[in-house]
């Protein structure tokens, strides 16, 4: 079975990750080299420093998804949905299954216990993006009991692990999935590979997704 990156910002034209096709197919391979044959494209959505062109997303995916299988490459669809201010939560789930959400790096979102039950409610399981990034999400606070007690996914970056942010959280194994947030760069693939080998059971975890 080969590795996954549930978190990515690789399909080209459509934010403020990969804009060009060719650096899209150059990634694909980089990917296959490295054994990660399952990539999940999580365009940002509603993010209110990000330039997103919605009516790219489905027919750039197409495309993305005719390439990366003759690269032997599974793909899924996605977003990373920013929870903010706004009351309707509406997303793109990921298989049918999973809601990828970030939030504010300075402060918690009003209502964010509301938010996530109400994609709970819409029957997806919610993935929280790279936890490390939030100074207010300690390991040990409410709120990462909060969405463990909803049983929402918790998500970490390659980087997160390379600068030790994320470390805490693993050691309290509260980590399930590791990905790289790739926006095109062309070390990440390898250094995913490298972190997933590290901790075998955060990909035995992923693997438990069933997305292959």
């Amino acid at each position: 079975m080969g590795y996954m990156d549930f978190h990515s910002h690789i399909l080209y034209g459509v934010d403020h990750g990969v804009q060009d096709h060719s650096l899209y197919t150059e990634l694909l391979a980089e990917y296959k080299k490295n054994g990660i044959t399952t990539i999940v494209f999580t365009p940002h959505l509603y993010h209110p420093l990000v330039k997103t062109i919605i009516s790219n997303i489905r027919p750039n995916f197409e495309q993305a998804a005719e390439e990366a299988a003759k690269a032997g490459i599974s793909v899924y669809l996605g977003c990373e949905l920013f929870l903010g201010s706004q009351t309707e939560i509406r997303t793109i789930p990921i298989n049918g299954r999973f809601a990828l959400v970030e939030f504010p790096p300075e402060a918690c979102p009003i209502g964010l216990s509301r938010k996530i039950e109400q994609l709970c409610n819409q029957g997806y399981e919610p993935v929280i993006a790279h936890v490390e990034r939030y100074p207010w999400l300690r390991p040990d606070s409410e709120i990462m009991k909060m969405f463990k007690d909803l049983g929402c996914w918790i998500q970490v970056n390659v980087s997160g692990i390379e600068n030790k942010r994320a470390l805490p959280y693993i050691e309290r194994d509260l980590v399930d999935i590791i990905a790289d947030d790739n926006h095109g760069n062309m070390t990440l693939p390898g250094r995913l590979r490298k972190c997933l080998d590290l901790y075998p059971d955060i990909n035995s975890r992923m693997e438990s997704m069933d997305m292959a």
